[in-house]
């Protein structure tokens, strides 16, 4: 497995300093200025929606054009040979392909002009408008040798970049702490749903 960036929804306020970063960063090294990033929001919680960068990936493998590949440990897009068809937007298993224009290729792509309906301005037909389509995925700011830009301007610390090693990590102490509300609850130490709650908890990560 890939690294990819995750975010933490306990920690993210939705404030959006990730989008706006991401973009500024992408359009500095003459990159398409769309953010990587997306923002998932309900009255509860908020999180970031990120390129997983799976072993695998999907998106590559449905570009009729090859114009996305994998270099090292991440996924880029050749803007060059993006026709903006978006098949790889709906192999995508996390919903994080994203329309964007203008292009600055300009060879392959056709152009088009802002969706004529709200009907029709559905999450693929949301683009910007532009001369030409192509998309856009996270590649960790490939090209920035600090890094993927969003995790350091994040106000609180709820995007971190994660690997295999680091996901088993928190596996495990999840698992343990079910452990132990579980323990807790049998020996009286948590009322009812705090029991039915340290259960849930228990069943998920042992899946």
């Amino acid at each position: 497995m890939d690294r990819f960036v995750v975010s933490d929804p306990a920690r993210c306020i939705g404030c959006g300093a990730c989008r706006v970063t991401c973009s500024e960063a992408h359009r500095k090294r003459a990159l398409r200025p769309a953010s990587r990033i997306s923002l998932v929001k309900t009255r509860e919680v908020s999180a970031a929606v990120t390129c997983h960068q799976c072993e695998g990936a999907p998106c590559l493998a449905v570009c009729p054009e090859g114009a996305i590949y994998q270099e090292r440990d991440r996924l880029q897009v050749d803007e060059a040979r993006c026709t903006g068809c978006l098949v790889c937007a709906l192999a995508c298993p996390f919903g994080a392909v994203y329309p964007s224009a203008p292009s600055t290729a300009h060879v392959k792509a056709a152009p088009y002009s802002r969706a004529s309906s709200a009907r029709s301005a559905g999450l693929l037909r949301q683009k910007e408008t532009g001369a030409y389509t192509s998309v856009v995925i996270c590649d960790l700011c490939a090209k920035s040798p600090d890094g993927p830009r969003c995790i350091a301007v994040c106000p609180t610390k709820a995007l971190a970049l994660v690997d295999e090693e680091m996901l088993e990590t928190l596996g495990k102490s999840r698992r343990i702490e079910a452990v132990e509300r579980a323990d807790a609850a049998l020996r009286g130490g948590l009322p009812d749903d705090a029991f039915a709650a340290a259960f849930d908890l228990s069943e998920e990560v042992g899946r």
